[in-house]
């Protein structure tokens, strides 16, 4: 089970590059998808593709919304897509390098003479050209298909390789290939150059040949239904896109964010709100060029290869049925466990939403992971993960208000280079430490019990002033010991400021919206996936979407 953050906003930023399509796409006009698996620092050099029955690759023209045809792989044949860049090749091992890596693969090229309509037309000249000893390949372009031969390291290496090709085919005219940051090319297994594809006007996609329901490709080591998409951006490796309908998506989804086993109202309700989620996140992403990610900063994807047949009947039978509060879409934000009560985002997030309400939360079962919890720092760990914030050496961590459902809102930490402290709110008094989740007590090796307004409070001694025979005094050295003597008569030793910190808690996740393990506990309760849902976010309704 895994956590989600809270998105406040939709990402509302037109893709003006060719080839993109308008990713700006309302809830009800989202019939399929775009889901970003590799992009920005997870972006791939290379990547295998295959599929049972072979993969079709077009050239796909957004604004037309129309598919032509560029290569057609073997059934079962593993293809290697990858970028028009510097590599290091080793036999068939390629590795990416910079320009100044001393690459022995680049981006140059020389183009051959002829211009052709097709794939096939290219077959019978490039043979004729390896028969006389220049290795070519089938280009795709925007004005039609070419022939190139080469990867030179430079333009000067390049200029230089066509004397060696006017010898072996002939006085023609050889036009150099500059670089270009948006080139992809297709290998198979031994290296052999199937085609390069340069366009500015379509994007590259490969799909399954197969017929069947599924037909799922595979990408790297996955599967995934749909097609795969291939993007080079400025700069960059190439992104990697998995497009198909909507509703399949959430079959990668519901499974890797609820177990499978759980009770199908429990997982009905994880579907509903992947969907809404999804359906109000729809452009989060588009300017990377897809609508969603794979990873928790959207929601867990895994594709067909984590699919399930009981999170896919979730999904059927609650198709387009969608959280609403108002008319408008609800913000289903969810968490795996809250420890027997949500909290309210305010108290997390710091911005008042009616549906984010805390509410009671009693069917967790108290027995999945990170349920009860518990976490100890010394002084110089908390010191070194708070140094940012000049506390020198941590002395006392002080909780100065809680939420109504018993969670610390906020806390003053206090160091020997600011003895008054700095103050945190909300969230960060879950995330300054990375604690599981925001229920919890504190304790310290310095802590001692005392009466206050007939209450007793367990607190660290550099908190409070201690009067003795030379009058009120306050003890924050880390070094130094002190003697307690009770009420009772007994004799304590304790530090004066704390060497270790001890966080007992209970939940794990942000706590606001649905708990999915509290979910799963009113499922099994009898409770259905609608009054489960409206449980948790208040005042919403379960309708399809509009």
């Amino acid at each position: 089970m895994k956590k989600m953050c809270l998105f406040l906003g939709i990402v509302m930023i037109f893709m003006m590059m060719p080839g993109f399509n308008n990713l700006n796409t309302s809830a009800a006009e989202a019939t399929s998808v775009k889901i970003g698996l590799y992009y920005g620092s997870t972006a791939q050099s290379q990547i295998d593709i295959s599929a049972d029955k072979g993969v079709a690759f077009s050239a796909f023209d957004a604004k037309a919304g129309k598919y032509y045809n560029v290569f057609n792989s073997n059934a079962g044949q593993t293809v290697t897509i990858r970028k028009d860049s510097y590599f290091i090749k080793s036999g068939t091992k390629y590795t990416p390098v910079a320009a100044t890596g001393k690459p022995t693969s680049g981006p140059f090229h020389i183009r051959l003479s002829g211009s052709f309509n097709s794939y096939n037309d290219t077959v019978l000249p490039i043979k004729s050209y390896s028969e006389k000893g220049i290795a070519a390949y089938p280009v795709y372009t925007d004005s039609g298909w070419q022939i190139w031969t080469g990867f030179y390291v430079s333009k000067s290496a390049a200029q230089t390789a066509t004397s060696t090709v006017k010898s072996k085919l002939g006085e023609n005219t050889y036009t150099v290939i500059d670089e270009l940051s948006s080139r992809i090319y297709c290998t198979d297994q031994n290296g052999n150059v199937l085609f390069m594809y340069s366009s500015s006007d379509s994007l590259l996609r490969g799909k399954s040949l197969s017929t069947a329901n599924s037909n799922p490709v595979k990408i790297g080591t996955s599967l995934y239904r749909g097609q795969v998409e291939f993007l080079r951006m400025s700069d960059s490796d190439m992104t990697i896109i998995n497009v198909l309908p909507f509703e399949e998506y959430l079959y990668g989804v519901v499974p890797n964010e609820m177990p499978a086993y759980s009770n199908i109202e429990a997982l009905k309700t994880q579907a509903v709100a992947a969907r809404t989620y999804s359906y109000r996140s729809i452009n989060k992403h588009s300017k990377n060029g897809f609508n969603l990610c794979a990873t928790t900063h959207c929601q867990v994807y895994k594709g067909f290869s984590s699919e399930n047949a009981n999170t896919n009947k979730a999904v059927d039978e609650t198709r387009n049925m969608v959280v609403t509060y108002n008319g408008a879409l609800a913000e289903t934000v969810f968490s795996a466990s809250t420890g027997g009560r949500t909290e309210d985002a305010e108290n997390v997030w710091g911005s008042s939403i009616p549906y984010l309400k805390s509410v009671e939360d009693k069917y967790e079962s108290g027995k999945s992971y990170n349920y009860n919890w518990t976490m100890k720092f010394t002084t110089d760990e908390i010191s070194t993960k708070l140094k940012s914030y000049g506390l020198g050496t941590v002395t006392g961590i002080e909780i100065t208000k809680y939420s109504a459902a018993g969670r610390p809102i906020e806390m003053i930490i206090r160091g020997t280079l600011k003895p008054e402290g700095v103050t945190i709110k909300n969230e960060r008094c879950r995330t300054f430490l990375g604690l599981p989740s925001q229920m919890y007590s504190i304790s310290s090796d310095a802590n001692i019990n005392i009466q206050i307004n007939n209450k007793t409070e367990n607190v660290s001694l550099s908190q409070i002033k201690i009067i003795t025979r030379d009058g009120e005094k306050t003890y924050n050295d880390p070094s130094q010991k002190v003697t307690i003597i009770g009420a009772n008569g007994n004799k304590s030793v304790v530090s004066s400021s704390p060497g270790e910190y001890v966080f007992t808690g209970k939940g794990w996740g942000h706590a606001v919206g649905m708990s999915q393990e509290g979910a799963m506990g009113m499922a099994k309760a009898g409770f259905t996936y609608d009054q489960i849902l409206t449980h948790y976010y208040t005042g919403t309704k379960v309708e399809l979407k509009k």
